[in-house]
């Protein structure tokens, strides 16, 4: 050398050591360097670490000579490069933190603290602040506090605090906050805490504390809320508040707090308190609000499910048999709470025999029993069902009732119901087939009337009395 220096061997896992090289010296100087048992690293065996070495050692290290063992940060105030070392930071690119970094084609620094641009790539070993854009991807190994923006993806080997706008794909290894929009999946390894908006998925391996809209569908494996859209499937595998709105499945593995709404399927593994609205089933442990759906499910509901079957294992379910005026035997189910349930009801009436007029009904309804006293309970229930002689079912022949009744409970399971009944018998007048249905008993017909529909209601009033078990 020219004049005197000090040079410095460094290598990972080695100590440091300088040494002064005198000016002038020719002769080949031997330098010992030795283990550093404080220095030396361990690897964890498990797979997310093991992703998280590839990336780090054979992605955002394209000089390992120089990244690996030299820990010493370089700041500049700008580069140009074309390609990673192909520019003014040379072979020291992934040692130097560029206040603006341009990229010709793509670039290596070990961070950014206000703007880079890359026509193709950007790749950083650390930190990223301010913003960075990139024709294809960016790929940072440390914090991003900074906007960015790529026609393909965002790769992140850490937390992002601030936004992420991807043609693709945005995957952050940590957690992420305010906003990743992108044009397939969002993926975060950790927590997200900002609104997440993707053309197929978003997919958080924690909790979620921001809205999610997907085309296809949102996953959660932890907590989640307070907004999920999605056009097919919604997930949250442990709690979740806010509202869930999947085109065919929401699920939640745990409590829910707030609304499921689902075109097809609403899950929730523990208890909901809210609402659940599904155009097929609702399914929960335990209702604190409301069921609406076509078949709801539940151990135990403290709310209305409103369906056309509810099945609370906890809940109301009677048998009946039952007599009234026209149909002498008629058993009836009814199923739900007791301050609304379903009814399904079916019935006969045997004719004699020389002219087989056996005519038989099937029906559904709803009604509500409200508890009076310990032993006696009020009765309202409406159903309508469709009159039937033999097969023939050619033209309508609806009788509907509006029962108002009690039921006395003499013994558990076991009640006898009374009431009267307002019916109504609807019949098309065109039809001129139609058998005689009162045959043992005539009631005083109250009302009878066409309408300009031609159909015709003939209205009067009546009584029943069944019994009921369970």
């Amino acid at each position: 050398p020219p004049a005197e220096l000090m040079l410095a061997v460094k290598k990972r896992n080695y100590s440091d050591t300088v040494v002064a090289v005198q000016s002038g010296r020719t002769k080949l100087l031997k330098i010992p360097i030795s283990i550093d048992d404080e220095k030396i690293e361990t690897i964890a065996d498990s797979v997310a670490e093991k992703i998280k070495r590839f990336w780090e050692t054979k992605v955002l290290s394209l000089n390992p000579a120089n990244t690996e063992n030299i820990t010493d940060t370089i700041y500049r105030h700008t580069q140009v490069s074309f390609f990673p070392y192909v520019g003014t930071n040379h072979r020291l690119s992934g040692n130097v933190i560029n206040d603006y970094s341009f990229n010709i084609f793509g670039g290596y620094s070990r961070g950014v603290r206000k703007l880079e641009i890359g026509g193709l790539f950007n790749i950083d070993r650390d930190d990223v602040e301010g913003f960075q854009f990139a024709g294809g991807f960016n790929a940072v190994g440390g914090k991003v506090s900074a906007v960015q923006f790529a026609g393909l993806a965002n790769l992140n080997l850490d937390s992002v605090k601030g936004a992420q706008f991807a043609g693709l794909i945005n995957m952050n290894w940590n957690s992420s906050q305010k906003f990743s929009g992108a044009g397939i999946i969002n993926i975060t390894n950790g927590n997200s805490m900002g609104s997440q908006l993707a053309g197929h998925g978003n997919l958080t391996m924690g909790d979620q504390q921001g809205p999610h809209i997907a085309g296809l569908f949102n996953l959660a494996t932890a907590n989640g809320g307070p907004v999920q859209v999605a056009g097919m499937m919604n997930f949250a595998g442990r709690n979740f508040k806010g509202t869930q709105a999947g085109g065919i499945f929401n699920f939640v593995g745990n409590e829910i707090h707030g609304a499921q709404i689902g075109g097809l399927i609403n899950v929730a593994a523990a208890r909901i308190s809210g609402v659940q609205v599904s155009g097929l089933i609702n399914y929960a442990t335990n209702v604190n609000g409301v069921q609406i759906g076509f078949l709801n499910v539940a151990d135990s509901v403290h709310g209305v499910p409103l369906g056309f079957l509810s099945f609370v294992v906890k809940g109301y379910h009677k048998i009946e048999l039952s007599a009234d005026e026209i149909f002498y035997t008629n058993l009836a189910f009814r199923t739900g709470v007791s301050h609304f349930y379903n009814i399904f009801t079916v019935g006969v009436k045997p004719g004699s025999f020389e002219e087989d007029e056996t005519f038989w009904t099937f029906g559904y309804g709803i009604g509500t029993a409200p508890r009076l006293t310990r032993w006696l309970n009020l009765n309202v229930d409406v159903t309508t069902s469709q009159i039937v002689k033999g097969d023939n079912i050619d033209a309508i022949n609806l009788l509907n009732k509006v029962f108002v009744g009690v039921e006395f409970e003499p013994a558990k399971k076991i009640g006898l119901a009374v009431g009267i009944t307002l019916n109504g018998q609807v019949t098309d007048a065109t039809y001129g087939q139609y058998p005689e249905l009162f045959t043992d008993y005539t009631p005083d017909i109250r009302y009878d009337h066409t309408y300009s529909n031609d159909l015709n209601l003939k209205m009067w009033w009546g009584g029943k009395v069944g019994l009921r078990f369970l």
